[in-house]
C-alpha cells in the first residue's frame, strides 16, 4: 500500500492506493471523517468488531467514518484500490461532507475538493487534489466523469 498526505489550511487529506490489503490506524492518529473511494471494494470498521461498513467505487463511494473516530480502525480491500480520506485537524471539530452531483450555492464555511478527473467549476478545470475555499455565490459544475466533494465546517 502507498500513502500520501497533504495538510491544508483547515483539514488534512490522505490518499491510499494499492492491491488487496489490510491496514490499521490507531485511535490516536485516527482523524478521518470520510473515505472517498475512487477505485476498489472493501470494508472498514473497528478492530475486533464484527460490525463494519462496506464500500465500493460504484454503489458506496462516499463513506462517513465519524462513528469510528476515536477507535482503532481496520481497513480491508478486496480488490486493488484508490481512496482518499478527509481528516479533521482537531478531533473536536466536526464537518459535513458530500459528493457534488450538480451545480450548487456555496458558503464561506465550505471547501471544494477534486478527487478524480477534470471537472469544470465556473469555467475553471480542476485536477485531482485541487481544493478551494468557497464563498457565498453560485457554482456552475460540469463533472466530466470527475469526482468533487464539498466539506463544511460545523
Amino acid at each position: 500500500m502507498n500513502s500520501s498526505f497533504k495538510k491544508c489550511e483547515e483539514f488534512r487529506l490522505c490518499c491510499q492506493y494499492g492491491n488487496d490489503k489490510f491496514y490499521v490506524e490507531e485511535h490516536e492518529e485516527n482523524k478521518t471523517l470520510y473515505h472517498i473511494i475512487v477505485k476498489g471494494t472493501g470494508r472498514v470498521g473497528k478492530v475486533f468488531d464484527d460490525k463494519y461498513t462496506k464500500y465500493d467505487e460504484k454503489t458506496n463511494n462516499f463513506v462517513d467514518l465519524k462513528k469510528y473516530l476515536k477507535s482503532d480502525l481496520i481497513f480491508q480491500s478486496y480488490t486493488p484500490f484508490h481512496l482518499y480520506g478527509f481528516n479533521t485537524l482537531d478531533k473536536n471539530q466536526d464537518w459535513d461532507g458530500r459528493l457534488v452531483k450538480k451545480s450548487f450555492r456555496g458558503d464561506d464555511k465550505s471547501w471544494l475538493i477534486c478527487f478524480k478527473g477534470k471537472p469544470i467549476v465556473n469555467g475553471i478545470t480542476m485536477k485531482t487534489m485541487d481544493y478551494a475555499k468557497l464563498i457565498e455565490k453560485d457554482y456552475d459544475v460540469i463533472l466530466n466523469e470527475g469526482m468533487l466533494g464539498i466539506f463544511t465546517k460545523i
